[in-house]
């Protein structure tokens, strides 16, 4: 198994290096700081089994601090399996999304992100201002297609959430609020049943 970055989606002023390999970083880092970055690292495999999850491989992403407008929006990874089966010789497209956030008092809500584009309901994964630290990308074979992010590397430095939005965390209503809504609806049901009875 292969894979590599391609297709930069770039801005005027984009500063990059690394396409079509395994490893591209992007932006000019402040003093004291250093360029984003994202590579893949595939997984060995032998006798995998169609329709079973697993691990093509860890996305490592560092967040480093960076000149606004020096970055990137976002690049394909390219993931190719090859074998003596041509069922298993795949080739799999991933567009990625990479969103930089600005850097605020939050560190949750400055952690950069990163989401597969066609794939958004899988939420995203993201990494906090300073740090490196991996997730899995799964996978499974039918044709090769993608599963979904698997475990964080280090949970300390980076994270999933179920957004691909500035707010990792979305507030989810409360099951009062839920319930009161519910009645609210109910409520103008029956009146609106009643008139057509009268």
């Amino acid at each position: 198994m292969t894979g590599h970055f391609d297709n930069a989606i770039t801005l005027p002023d984009s500063v990059y290096t690394g396409n079509g390999t395994d490893t591209i970083e992007w932006g000019t880092p402040v003093d004291g700081s250093f360029t984003n970055q994202l590579s893949f690292i595939p997984s060995d495999f032998t006798d995998q089994p169609k329709g079973q999850d697993f691990v093509a491989g860890r996305l490592y992403y560092r967040n480093g601090t960076v000149f606004g407008g020096t970055g990137i929006n976002g690049v394909d990874l390219i993931i190719n399996t090859t074998s003596s089966d041509p069922d298993f010789t795949q080739t799999l497209p991933l567009k990625i999304t990479i969103v930089n956030t600005p850097n605020v008092a939050d560190p949750i809500a400055s952690a950069d992100f990163i989401y597969f584009t066609d794939f958004p309901d899988l939420g995203s994964f993201r990494v906090l201002e300073g740090e490196e630290t991996y997730v899995e990308v799964i996978t499974q074979f039918n044709s090769l297609d993608l599963v979904g992010f698997g475990a964080v590397g280090d949970p300390l430095k980076g994270f999933l959430s179920p957004s691909t939005g500035p707010n990792p965390f979305p507030a989810v209503p409360e099951p009062s609020s839920i319930l009161g809504l519910l009645a609210l609806g109910l409520l103008g049901m029956g009146s609106v049943f009643n008139k057509q009875r009268k």
